[in-house]
């Protein structure tokens, strides 16, 4: 099945970028975030949030869903189905080497599509992934060496799970830089600074 996508700013100057986002909490605003980015232009945004059970299909027993715009549903898939949908949108939109955000599961998911097309895709920005999530990805995405990565936290709590992926990564030869929102305040306080990191990332020469 085709993702279903919003596509904002179709005709802005900047380098494309497909958000995916987190976990259904609609915690973070990614689209939000990515049209305040410098540098960051047209924006695709699929419909619905990846999402996550304990008990389900694969073999780890984690069964990964997309919960459909307006609570209405949710269609079953794989985390592997989930990356190659990511992987059909990129090559159905032809947007050249777009930049991939996503966060939570949304995260997991942009990060197995930007390591299965590294050489197609722009930067990726991988926020508050889990890393038990990232070691189910497939095999072939994490053969490395992958594209320019940022893997980011937003709350002191998640910093231990921050160095886990990152050093889960470095231990299949893909590199990475690293941020960590140090503020208390959650909502738009954190995610300016999410949008001032991201600029700041890219023009020290993360988008190439």
């Amino acid at each position: 099945m085709k993702l279903a996508y919003r596509d904002t700013d179709s005709a802005a100057p900047g380098l494309p970028v497909v958000v995916l986002h987190g976990d259904g909490t609609g915690s973070i605003d990614l689209t939000g975030v990515a049209r305040a980015v410098d540098g960051l232009g047209r924006v695709v945004a699929p419909f619905g949030d990846y999402a996550h059970t304990a008990n389900g299909m694969e073999v780890a027993g984690t069964c990964w869903y997309r919960i459909l715009p307006g609570y209405e549903g949710t269609d079953p898939v794989s985390l592997t189905k989930a990356v190659v949908q990511v992987c059909d949108l990129l090559d159905d939109l032809a947007l050249g080497r777009p930049a991939l955000i996503g966060c939570g599961q949304g995260g997991v998911v942009a990060l197995g599509a930007g390591l299965l097309r590294a050489d197609e895709v722009g930067p990726v920005v991988c926020v508050d992934a889990s890393p038990a999530h990232v070691e189910l990805l497939p095999p072939a995405a994490l053969a490395g060496p992958g594209p320019r990565l940022l893997l980011v936290a937003t709350a002191a709590s998640r910093a231990a799970a921050l160095g886990e992926l990152r050093a889960h990564l470095a231990a299949h030869r893909i590199d990475s830089d690293t941020w960590q929102w140090s503020g208390d305040a959650e909502g738009q306080a954190r995610d300016d600074a999410l949008t001032r990191r991201i600029g700041g990332w890219l023009e020290e020469g993360g988008g190439r």
